[in-house]
Parts: structure tokens; C-alpha cells; sequence
């Protein structure tokens, strides 16, 4: 069993239609906005003694700006569309009641030409919003934080109820929008989560037409019990042709007659497809989420505010209205566009060695990197949808941006440590020049290598010739010191000869001549 997998735990329900039903039982409990803020919100570890390690290592440390993540209003509210979604999915498919094993042998729809429609219950949304915006990473992290993906079933409070509950999917449409690249990556999604085998059975095939395959990957959702089913980049359905029909009828089919509930995220764009199909089909739906860009306002203070912790410079700079201002010109209120542009004024700051944040700096940086992204920025602040809607396959270069920086900081590297290394063989030479010279002049190698290093300790010195004259004066000078010291220590002591003359009778003028000192003084006199 995979070590993902949770044993389903029955808890019970406060809402009447979610009593007696497994598969809502076993659910997390409908969270209080406190405790969804505690789950949803994750801000890195930092240490301020970070900031003092090699700038190599500081790079690695900025990446986790992308880590962080931030709550607003619009996160409670999509946390509770979806989770709504999920358990109103499951009130009409209750394994504990007759009518859901009978379902099972029923005919399913012709899925290219029917559209049933079961205006029961809502179940399906879709999440429309600029790229960058965080509706992809926003859905993501509430399905990851606030529900398993996969509850196993055994026992129902004293019942035998073996079962498999796949909680959520999530799917990217295929660029070119294909049915069967979608289906295809429903099953091999299935494979590795589960460990079953359908896309070696059914995908691999090429005689099983698209017709075939659907109402097989419609048994699967139904066999695994798939509880919130979400497909993203849905811009790339084409208008043109009967694929984006197909494949939206498809969604349908699931959401109202399976009652899984659909959400398809996609760029402005794909509001067209949405509009002229989706929508007009599930009319019962959840409305739509739109995550536009956010406004300068107290919110993207306390975004910016939060990034501001995460300075790894050497020099960091407090918050003021001119930076938050400029994050937010720069990046037209746009997430992603503002953690990259951050991280790219880091990581700027760094490799230049200036150590130090400023609005100058990330304006620059912005301004530099954003080329691409000026026309989209533009239309954004026309406020025009039909101006913003042209350009969702704008991004931000940013892997191109940072890998520019990460050269320019590794050439920096690069040169310090070449010229680090170039004088330490200069050196090492220099010293082993100045040794051979001073071991011409009569001194030994083991003399002349004290010699050399005793200047060298005291001053810089980069010509072998001055080098060479410094140690050998400072040889002449230790060997004076060395001839008096050693004369200090073997001079007589004049009042131990006169004491040891006068035991014998001597005076002291004869003790003293006879020690030689008298002729000493007679000769400095």
C-alpha cells in the first residue's frame, strides 16, 4: 500500500444529508477560518545569521521566497466552494445506500452527443485569472493542506465496506487540447497514485477510439470513488473543430450525471470556451472564482510585509512606502511577477557586492527583466479584459533572469578566487626566489625560510630584490643580538672575581688584572 494512503476514520456529522454517508464521514472536519488561515499560510524558516554565509550558498537560501505562502480573503472563499463541492459531490453517491450499486449497471450517456443535465445540486466551478496570479498554486495548496487524496475503506462502523476513495485529481489540458492526451493522462495520474494498471490496458491501445476511452475513464472515476476533480490550463481547448466540445461535454457528463464536481482553471481566454460551452451546460454550477491581480491596498502591504523578512543581504533596509510602491508598480500586483523580481534584486544585490536593497535597484532589475512582459503589464493597467486576455502566454523569464545573475555572480566568484590563487603561487615563488639568493650569500635554507618569513609577517613586500636584502639585514641583525647576548652571558661577574680574590689574599686591583678585566678598563680608559 502506497504510504500516502490514510485509513478512513468516520467522524460525526453536523449537516443532516452528510449522516450516514462514508465518504463524507471520513472527510477532514469543515474548518473554522482560523484554523484554514493556520493550514493554508507557510512562511520559510530564516536566520539572521544567513546573511553572513558566502554568497554562493545565500543564493540557494533565496529560493525559498517561492515557499512562502500568503492568505486573503479570496483563499477562504475558494476553500469553501471547494470543499462544498466535495461533499455535496458525495450526498448522491452514498455506497451505504441500494441505489448506488444499481448505478453502476446503468447506461451512461452518449458522451459526444448527449448532455444530461441533473439540476439537483451544484457541482462544478471554474477559476479564471491573469498567469501568475496564484489560482493554479491557490488550489493546489488547499487540496494538499485540507483534504487527503486517498482515504482506504475496510469497515463502516461494524459493517465490511472495502473501498477505495480517491478524495481529488488534478490535470493539466494538453497543449494542443486533445481528448486523448487528456484521458491518457487520467490514467497513468491514476497508475501512479493507486498502483493499478490502466494505461498499460486501455491508453497504450491505438484501436480504442476517443468514444471508447471516455465512458472507460467514466467507469474508473466511478470505481475510485473521485470525489473533486480539477483540470487546468482549459485555454487550451480550441473552439475550432469538435475536440473542445467533446471534451467539455465530457466534463458535464461527469459533473451532472456522476455528480463529481468539475473545476477548470484557465487564463482570461478561456473564458470564450467557457462561456459558449461549459457554463450555458451547467447552469446548476458554483459560479465562477476570479483571481485578478491584486490592488496596492492594505493587503499588498501585508504581502509585502511578509516578504520583507526574508532579506538576505548583509545590509537589510526597513520597510517604507517607496519600496512597497515600487514591488508593486514593477510587477502590477501580479505574485509571481513580485517574488521573482524580489529575488532577482537579491540576488543583484549580492552578486555585485553592494549588500543593500533599494528602490532604485528593483526598479532596474524589473525594468531589465521584464521586457517581455511590458505588454501584458500595460494592458493590465488599461484595465482592458479583451487587451489582457491576448497575452496569456506571456510569462516572466525568469529562470533566464536568474541564470544571467547566477553567471554574473559566479564570474565574480570566479575572478576573486583566480586572483586569490594566482597570489598565492606569486607569493609562494617570491619566497622561494628570495631563499635561493640569500643561500648564495652564505646563508642556510632553513635560516634563509625564517629570514623571509619574519619580513613577511611584518611587511608586504612583492620584489624579489627587496625581499631578498630585507632578510639578509635581518639576519646581519639576529646575529648581533644573538654574539651579545651571547657575550652577556659568558662576561664574568666582577663581584664574584673579587670576592673569590680577596679568599685568597688577593686584593681586588690584583684579582681583576689577574681575570684580565684591569687591562679591559686600562684600554677604555
Amino acid at each position: 500500500m502506497n504510504s500516502s494512503f490514510i485509513h478512513a476514520n468516520y467522524s460525526e456529522q453536523v449537516i443532516e444529508e452528510y449522516k450516514g454517508n462514508p465518504l463524507i464521514e471520513a472527510l477532514p472536519p469543515i474548518y473554522s477560518k482560523e484554523e484554514v488561515i493556520g493550514k493554508l499560510s507557510y512562511y520559510p524558516m530564516f536566520d539572521v545569521s544567513e546573511r553572513e554565509m558566502e554568497s554562493h550558498h545565500r543564493f540557494h537560501l533565496i529560493q525559498r521566497l517561492f515557499n512562502i505562502f500568503q492568505v486573503f480573503p479570496n483563499h477562504l472563499i475558494l476553500n469553501d466552494k471547494i470543499g462544498t463541492l466535495i461533499r455535496q459531490g458525495y450526498v448522491g453517491r452514498n455506497p451505504m445506500k441500494p441505489e448506488y450499486a444499481r448505478s453502476f449497471s446503468e447506461k451512461l450517456p452518449d458522451i459526444q452527443n448527449d448532455i444530461w443535465i441533473n439540476d439537483t445540486s451544484p457541482k462544478s466551478m471554474s477559476c479564471i485569472g491573469i498567469p501568475g496570479a496564484g489560482k493554479s498554486s491557490s488550489i493546489t495548496r488547499i487540496l494538499n493542506c485540507c483534504y487527503p487524496q486517498v482515504l482506504i475503506h475496510s469497515d463502516y462502523r461494524g459493517n465490511p465496506f472495502s473501498s477505495t476513495q480517491l478524495v481529488w485529481l488534478q490535470l493539466n489540458c494538453p497543449h494542443d487540447g486533445s481528448v486523448k492526451g487528456l484521458v491518457n493522462q487520467f490514467f497513468i495520474s491514476i497508475d501512479n497514485i493507486l498502483g493499478t494498471d490502466y494505461f498499460n490496458k486501455f491508453g497504450r491501445s491505438n484501436k480504442l477510439s476517443v468514444n471508447t476511452l471516455m465512458p472507460i475513464m467514466t467507469t474508473v472515476c466511478r470505481g475510485i470513488n473521485l470525489g473533486f476533480l480539477c483540470i487546468d490550463e482549459v485555454q487550451h481547448l480550441s473552439l475550432k473543430g469538435v475536440g473542445a466540445k467533446l471534451m467539455l461535454n465530457f466534463f458535464v457528463t461527469l459533473s451532472n450525471i456522476l455528480s463529481i464536481p468539475i473545476c477548470l482553471i484557465g487564463t482570461p481566454s478561456a473564458m470564450n470556451v467557457l462561456q459558449r460551452e461549459f457554463r450555458q451546460a451547467r447552469r446548476s454550477g458554483q459560479s465562477d472564482m476570479i483571481f485578478n491581480r491584486m490592488e496596492n491596498d492594505a493587503y499588498w502591504r501585508l504581502f509585502i510585509e511578509t516578504l520583507w523578512n526574508y532579506q538576505w543581504v548583509r545590509k537589510p533596509v526597513d520597510l517604507t512606502d517607496e519600496f512597497v510602491d515600487v514591488l508593486y508598480e514593477s510587477s502590477q500586483g501580479i505574485l509571481d511577477i513580485c517574488l521573482k523580481t524580489y529575488a532577482l534584486a537579491q540576488t543583484r544585490s549580492i552578486a555585485t557586492g553592494r549588500e543593500e536593497l533599494s528602490p532604485r535597484l528593483i526598479s532596474q532589475v524589473a525594468s531589465e527583466n521584464l521586457k517581455l512582459v511590458q505588454p501584458m503589464l500595460r494592458a493590465l493597467r488599461s484595465g482592458d479584459i479583451h487587451e489582457i486576455a491576448k497575452y496569456e502566454d506571456i510569462y516572466f523569464p525568469y529562470e533566464t533572469a536568474i541564470e544571467r545573475e547566477r553567471i554574473e555572480l559566479g564570474k565574480n566568484s570566479f575572478i576573486n578566487a583566480t586572483k586569490a590563487i594566482n597570489n598565492t603561487v606569486s607569493k609562494e615563488q617570491l619566497q622561494e626566489e628570495a631563499v635561493f639568493r640569500l643561500n648564495l650569500l652564505g646563508l642556510s635554507k632553513e635560516t634563509a625560510k625564517q629570514m623571509v618569513k619574519s619580513v613577511l609577517k611584518e611587511k608586504t613586500v612583492q620584489d624579489v630584490n627587496e625581499l631578498a636584502k630585507l632578510a639578509y639585514q635581518y639576519s646581519l641583525i639576529k646575529v648581533q643580538e644573538n654574539t651579545q647576548e651571547l657575550k652577556k652571558e659568558s662576561s664574568p661577574n666582577l663581584l664574584t672575581i673579587v670576592k673569590e680574590g680577596k679568599e685568597q689574599g688577593l686584593s681586588a686591583y690584583q684579582s681583576l688584572k689577574r681575570a684580565g678585566i684591569i687591562k679591559s678598563l686600562e684600554g677604555v680608559v
